[in-house]
């Protein structure tokens, strides 16, 4: 396969969770997928300041966007 910068790479459609996903722990490039970072994401929390939102989502609850 020949070199591609992430903008020139294709969408993804209709997640299942199970996509892999690169990341840095710690200074190490590994892998995981989109269920853990969910998982992890609902369980610790995300927190920030956002600034004129012209849209939020609420599922169940949960914000699950914010534009």
């Amino acid at each position: 396969m020949a070199e591609q910068k992430i903008s020139e790479l294709p969408a993804a459609t209709a997640l299942d969770g199970t996509e892999e996903i690169p990341v840095n722990q710690n200074g190490i490039t590994s892998i995981t997928d989109v269920d853990a970072i969910v998982t992890y994401t609902l369980s610790n929390g995300v927190s920030g300041t956002f600034t004129n939102p012209t849209s939020i989502t609420v599922v169940n609850g949960i914000i699950t966007a914010i534009v």
